[in-house]
């Protein structure tokens, strides 16, 4: 079995499409399609390893042919889930003994390094946490080119902190292209809890909430700290 991962969320689209909206995405998605269903998994973008059976139950493709199979569908809808790199060497594992893998890049790149930022540019502990105390809230983090910079609660930041920048990213290309004005809030909600990503200054700030939180309030209080910051 393929691990779980964190869960994003629904998508619908063409699989180039929805690969476009999250360049950097590394995790499974699993498809379902009028023509059958299957999985992908996906390496900072690239697919690594697939596996996609028509409805008839007759015909199954693996490893290259599934993807282009799932390439070749007009519209795919998928729930897409992220994967920490433990969980990443696991789902590989499983697809080289099930004979589903492809090609995989071996060369690492290094990590970019964060570029240096200004202390003036970084939020009080009390605004923080003001955030992280409103009900329902599991974590919060101030990032800025996906790395976690500032945070409070108990969670993986790191993590967080890189999937709202994919998150960040979608938006602002999204909204650019609709031509509705600046980004102000992205909220993505799944059963598992809800995650919301804002404009802080030249900094960003995601909170990480349990399922049943008030969004209201919130979202609020992100409000009023990014007043606050452009206040004279």
């Amino acid at each position: 079995m393929l691990p779980d991962g964190r869960l994003l969320g629904k998508m619908q689209g063409p699989l180039e499409n929805l690969m476009s909206i999250t360049p950097g995405f590394t995790g499974r998605l699993w498809i379902t399609d009028p023509e059958g269903a299957g999985f992908l998994v996906v390496e900072t973008g690239h697919p690594i390893a697939a596996r996609f059976e028509d409805d008839d139950g007759i015909s199954i493709q693996q490893g290259d042919e599934a993807i282009e199979r799932i390439r070749s569908l007009p519209t795919i809808e998928c729930e897409m889930a992220v994967y920490t790199p433990d969980e990443l060497d696991e789902a590989w594992d499983y697809c080289c003994d099930a004979g589903c893998a492809v090609a995989r890049e071996t060369v690492e790149e290094p990590e970019p390094e964060p570029e240096p930022v200004d202390i003036e540019m970084m939020m009080s502990a009390e605004r923080l946490e003001q955030i992280g105390k409103q009900p329902g809230v599991v974590a919060v983090s101030v990032f800025h080119e996906g790395f976690a910079l500032q945070s409070f609660g108990n969670a993986d930041v790191e993590q967080i902190a890189a999937v709202a920048e994919d998150l960040l990213r979608a938006g602002i290309r999204i909204v650019s292209d609709m031509a509705m004005g600046d980004l102000t809030q992205i909220i993505l909600e799944s059963p598992e809890g809800k995650l919301i990503t804002a404009p802080y200054g030249e900094l960003f700030i995601c909170v990480l909430t349990e399922p049943d939180a008030h969004l209201g309030l919130i979202r609020l209080a992100i409000r009023r700290i990014q007043e606050d910051l452009v206040r004279p």
